[in-house]
């Protein structure tokens, strides 16, 4: 009998009743399972007369907006990392957000069938896709308004956005500056929902002056330092400055220096993510720290878990964050 080209490993995970990883493993020799899960996945593939060595090895997309982003390319790293040690195969597709770049690069994923994707997108686009697709969908950071259709893992943003603002609060700002994105993605909104609840907290005005929106996500170090720059020239009043990304706040700080004025001592800085970025600036840049190995150790979870369930889960798992307090606060 010839062996069945439409077997794949989710299908004898499935009837083994042990995750796709595990199957995987088995089926390519590489240990870390006990004699009796070897002799039951192999009896299986035997019974569905599965071919090893015409098969291939299970594979995950990553969809990402960009890997300019530090974050974005470590937490693909370390996603990737963490699959490889799984022996699972990542095929990685950059965006940059376009929507007609997203349905390209999802719908080539899906013709290399792959058996998931995690997508650190959205969008509209994407939703559509993933609500159609035959595999399941784990949205990262930036969560979908329907998100409860589907598995979503996000850093706290929201407390994030407050634990910032609030840093800079009790450092004496009380006039603080938000750095944000005109087209918000989920975390953006999030965190300036924290800074905004912050500010009412502590009986301080929300002043729409003092929300700056960059209107692209490209080049944010250069978009944000000209944004702080023509509010120092239209005089708007600030004695703090939350940004949303540390590339964005590094930006603000050089705009601030370029304009002469002292940090920490007239203006505190603090951005969001923790990158490489924090200790190059100087002084260097205080930050909220969402850990990017930590997102992707989860994922990985979340995605073998989904895997050996033959419905798809919905769940949205929230990651806490934490205040990395240097020189700019």
């Amino acid at each position: 009998m010839k062996p069945r080209k439409d077997i794949s490993i989710k299908d004898i995970a499935q009837k083994s009743g042990y995750s796709t990883a595990t199957v995987s493993r088995v089926l390519n020799h590489q240990g870390g399972y006990s004699k009796e899960t070897q002799n039951r996945v192999m009896d299986i593939a035997k019974e569905l007369n599965y071919s090893v060595k015409n098969q291939a090895l299970p594979k995950i997309g990553i969809l990402v907006p960009n890997l300019t982003n530090e974050w974005f390319a470590e937490t693909v790293r370390c996603l990737e990392q963490e699959l490889y040690t799984q022996n699972f195969h990542c095929y990685i597709s950059s965006t940059d957000e376009i929507p007609s770049r997203e349905r390209f690069c999802f719908e080539g994923l899906t013709e290399l069938k792959v058996s998931a994707i995690i997508s650190f997108l959205g969008s509209e686009e994407l939703v559509s896709l993933a609500a159609s697709a035959p595999f399941p969908v784990l949205f990262i950071d930036r969560i979908p308004k329907a998100s409860g259709r589907f598995l979503c893992l996000e850093s706290d943003n929201y407390i994030g956005g407050c634990m910032a603002t609030e840093l800079l609060i009790q450092k004496g700002c009380k006039k603080i500056l938000f750095i944000g994105r005109s087209q918000h993605a989920s975390v953006i909104s999030s965190r300036k929902r924290g800074y905004q609840d912050a500010l009412k907290e502590y009986q301080l005005p929300v002043l729409p002056e003092l929300v700056l929106n960059i209107e692209s996500p490209d080049h944010p170090y250069e978009r944000s330092r000209d944004l702080v720059c023509y509010a120092i020239k239209k005089k708007i009043e600030f004695d703090g400055i939350f940004a949303s990304s540390d590339l964005r706040a590094s930006g603000a700080l050089q705009a601030l220096k370029q304009n002469g004025f002292l940090v920490p001592e007239q203006v505190k800085v603090i951005g969001f993510d923790d990158t490489s970025v924090c200790r190059q600036c100087y002084p260097a840049l205080s930050s909220v720290r969402q850990d990017p190995f930590a997102m992707a150790r989860r994922a990985t979870e979340l995605l073998f878990q989904q895997l050996a369930q033959s419905a798809h889960l919905a769940d949205h798992i929230v990651l806490p964050v934490s205040i990395v307090e240097r020189g700019t606060t």
